[in-house]
């Protein structure tokens, strides 16, 4: 009964509710007490205030344990506001130090000889499957490709057919290694100049013996007839020369004119629609029709199926025509001046050479050599004017003047054919009394010419380009057409053999 009397313990200790903190009055324990010996009286009073070894830490007492974590220095952090700084310098140093504990870990292990070092198994150990494919892919393609390229080589190296034969006769026939590689070397090399050659052996067709224009004219198209510019406002535009309307019409009546230019044919054909609409320029030659040699573009007269002695050339690159610089006329490039008069001041010395029928108008052009061809074309002139009228005062008798003016022109019998007046127009040999030269009456003659032609395209100029339009559409209808039924050709049985179809029907019909 005392024992049920007795007061009861509280549950929990009052310092387990508290956080189970360490009393700070708790002395030190005796070191040299004994294993057998009791405590003191003041231990013994508090054994309760000492926790047990067991009883996890509080998270006040972790926190209390952890030590402080130092402050970072912002000042040291770099300024974003001045751009992103480069980390070039970090990344390398961190390279060299990955490669050094690369080392040094690779000397460890095989120092250690414990696990598995890499030298110990073949570099092939580490590839992946998939890079195992790529490689033998990569194989295959090389050997197949050694292959093709021994089989073209083979192929190209076969005997020559007879056209073939008569074009190589220095690589013959023959079953030997090295005929073989020059017959292939040769094909090889045709295959490459047929991007290098112009388009066709003769660019132009055979000379019509009715047509009465014994020269030829080539004109090329940039910075000669228009001059083409790039601005950030209109963007591309293109500008037409002054004067190249007459210069077109006026020399029409002498000359063959063909044009050749290095612009592309998708290029350049619209253009020369809209620059000679009436198709004054008979022969348009485009980018197709030059040869590329030595990386430059060169316009190969040799290719026009024309007498070079008979042809000339008017261009403002001096290397495209290379070739043939003894028949050419380099102008300076028309940059876009609305007063330029360069190309029209050509016409009087263009058709001076027509007048004289010269056999070879480089020996003409040879002569101007170095000079500026319309300034010293008038000089020369004015002196054989000057010549010519006092010859013709001093000449008493009227027997031999004919024959002296034609010697003194250069002209021979054969080629005397101004001398014959058309009906209405003046008789020569009063024109040369009255002092014109022979130039001058062909320069009358020519300017009557241009004037009833430009009358006639004044009056039926619209009406000859409807024409012309609806020809152009009406081919492209019918070579639409062509192109369809060529088309569905191959899954439709033709009219022909419907109509025979049809044919039978009624035969066996009946």
């Amino acid at each position: 009964m005392a024992k049920e009397n007795k007061p009861q313990q509280p549950r929990f200790n009052k310092s387990q509710n508290s956080g189970l903190q360490r009393p700070t009055n708790v002395p030190p324990s005796n070191p040299n007490a004994t294993p057998g010996s009791k405590p003191s009286s003041q231990q013994a009073a508090q054994p309760a205030a000492q926790p047990s070894p067991q009883t996890p830490p509080t998270p006040q007492q972790e926190e209390q344990q952890q030590p402080e974590e130092p402050i970072p220095d912002l000042s040291k952090l770099p300024d974003l506001t001045q751009g992103i700084p480069s980390t070039l310098e970090y990344e390398t140093a961190g390279a060299t130090n990955r490669s050094a504990l690369t080392a040094v870990d690779e000397e460890a292990a095989t120092s250690s000889g414990g696990g598995r070092a890499k030298g110990e198994l073949p570099a092939s150990a580490y590839i992946s499957s998939s890079e195992r494919r790529r490689q033998k892919l990569a194989m295959w393609a090389l050997a197949f490709t050694g292959v093709l390229s021994v089989g073209g080589i083979v192929y190209l190296g076969r005997d020559w057919d007879e056209e073939e034969l008569k074009k190589k006769p220095e690589v013959p026939n023959g079953w030997s290694l090295s005929l073989w590689w020059k017959r292939a070397m040769a094909r090889l090399g045709d295959t490459v100049t047929y991007y290098q050659e112009p388009a066709f052996e003769k660019l132009l067709p055979d000379p019509d013996p009715s047509f009465e224009r014994p020269y030829t004219l080539c004109l090329s198209l940039e910075d000669l007839l228009v001059h083409s510019e790039w601005t950030r406002e209109h963007g591309w535009r293109v500008a037409k020369r002054p004067g190249v309307d007459y210069f077109l019409h006026y020399l029409s009546q002498y000359y063959e004119l063909v044009l050749f230019t290095t612009v592309p044919f998708a290029i350049g054909e619209p253009l020369v629609r809209k620059l000679d609409p009436y198709r004054f320029i008979m022969w348009p030659l485009f980018r197709e029709a030059t040869k590329y040699k030595d990386g430059e573009i060169v316009k190969d007269l040799s290719y026009l199926n024309r007498d070079l002695s008979k042809v000339i050339i008017i261009d403002t690159n001096p290397e495209h025509v290379r070739a043939q610089p003894e028949n050419a006329i380099i102008l300076p490039k028309w940059t876009g001046d609305p007063k330029d008069k360069e190309l029209v001041s050509l016409v009087p010395f263009l058709e001076f050479i027509h007048t004289m029928q010269y056999n070879d108008v480089r020996k003409v052009i040879k002569s101007f050599e170095g000079t500026h061809i319309p300034t010293e074309f008038a000089r020369r002139e004015a002196l054989a004017r000057a010549e010519h009228n006092k010859r013709l005062q001093a000449k008493a008798s009227h027997g031999g003047g004919m024959s002296w003016l034609s010697s003194h022109l250069g002209l021979k019998p054969s080629n005397m054919s101004l001398m014959v007046a058309p009906e209405g127009e003046e008789n020569p040999q009063e024109a040369f009394a009255k002092g014109k030269m022979l130039q001058d009456i062909a320069r009358e003659r020519g300017l009557r010419n241009y004037l009833a032609l430009e009358e006639e395209i004044r009056k039926n100029g619209e009406k000859w380009l409807k024409e012309e339009q609806e020809a152009m559409e009406k081919a492209q209808k019918e070579a639409m057409k062509s192109m369809k039924s060529s088309f569905f050709g191959w899954f439709r049985p033709s009219e022909e053999q419907n109509a025979g179809t049809s044919t039978s029907t009624e035969t066996k019909s009946s």
